[in-house]
């Protein structure tokens, strides 16, 4: 198995398998599901195979023939991948009628036309409403794939044009053999997916040492900042650093666990194993009402942070001075 042939994706892949065999596939897919599942990989994997000249028993593509060559040179002709010019912008209108030009072509290959648009939720207005022709009325042999994380934020006439490949988290018994095989240096396999919300590439990624030794770190600053031996101010500088909308996901993570843990000892799961004992001080020194204002403080501070234009450090200050206010 390759890297692209991950072992959650089996089911659906055979799926689709079954639909290509029958002549069944739509002109539209939209592959949706939590970040960290491979939504991507699957969709090139899907691509690649579509337009392989002898893909094998599996419906893979073959890696040898000319279209896999061209494909993994990022030359094929039928293939078109589009995605923002630049990191946290959108899809804009230019690049759909582009896109839309070139599904109209005749392909070179006498097969498939593929577009695959990632992410797709950042289509802005125009782009989304240019693309809904090409949806209703898909040129000849056309895929459109359309990859997110977030398929709330597409239109609902976008949506409705597509069928949809749900992604979820895969049980332990699927992930974590994989996983196990990847992680080095003693690193918890099942604190790493539990922390990940059980998306095995997000868990993979904190395996590289530095996130995970930072998310300690900011686990023990905001212990310091609660017992009053660091000042919130000061403490607001490591918060800032690294990706700012992870960090702040593993701080509403950690208010999520508080409460469980203050509802029950032992309860059913927890997203931060590793630092049940930490939390578990947390949970014993507040009281309910206040843990659950803590977690909606938490929530809003995120929202804020990821979405609109603030200053950060100033509502990171503002949460951590409550806190310590509030022992």
């Amino acid at each position: 198995m390759d890297d692209t042939q991950l072992p959650w994706h089996d089911a659906l892949w055979r799926q689709l398998q079954q639909r290509r065999a029958a002549n069944r596939l739509p002109h539209a897919l939209l592959l949706a599901g939590p970040a960290g599942l491979g939504k991507l990989t699957f969709a090139r994997r899907l691509a690649r195979a579509l337009l392989c000249a002898s893909p094998d028993v599996g419906g893979d593509a073959c890696g040898q023939c000319r279209s896999c060559r061209l494909f993994q040179a990022g030359t094929h002709p039928d293939y078109s991948p589009v995605q923002p010019a630049e990191d946290g912008k959108v899809i804009k209108i230019d690049q759909i009628r582009d896109l839309c030009a070139f599904l109209g072509y005749t392909p070179q290959y006498g097969g498939y036309k593929i577009a695959l648009l990632e992410p797709a939720d950042r289509l802005n207005v125009n782009a989304a409403n240019s693309l809904l022709k090409t949806l209703e009325e898909p040129p000849g042999n056309c895929l459109l794939l359309l990859v997110t994380a977030q398929p709330a934020r597409l239109p609902a006439t976008v949506r409705s044009r597509c069928q949809v490949i749900l992604f979820s988290p895969p049980t332990a018994d699927i992930t974590m053999p994989w996983l196990k095989a990847r992680v080095a240096g003693g690193l918890d396999a099942v604190a790493l997916l539990e922390t990940a919300g059980g998306a095995p590439l997000a868990a993979l990624t904190y395996a590289d040492g530095e996130r995970w030794r930072r998310r300690r770190e900011l686990a023990d600053g905001y212990e310091q900042v609660m017992t009053g031996r660091l000042d919130p101010i000061r403490a607001v500088e490591s918060w800032t650093q690294g990706d700012l909308a992870e960090n702040l996901r593993w701080l509403v993570s950690w208010q999520i666990d508080v409460i469980r843990l203050k509802m029950s000892s032992h309860p059913p799961r927890l997203s931060n194993p590793d630092l049940r004992s930490l939390l578990r001080g947390w949970a014993e020194r507040q009281a309910p009402r206040l843990l659950f204002d803590r977690l909606d403080a938490a929530l809003r501070l995120h929202t804020l942070c990821v979405t609109t234009q603030v200053r950060a450090d100033l509502l990171l200050e503002a949460f951590l001075g409550d806190v310590a206010g509030e022992q």
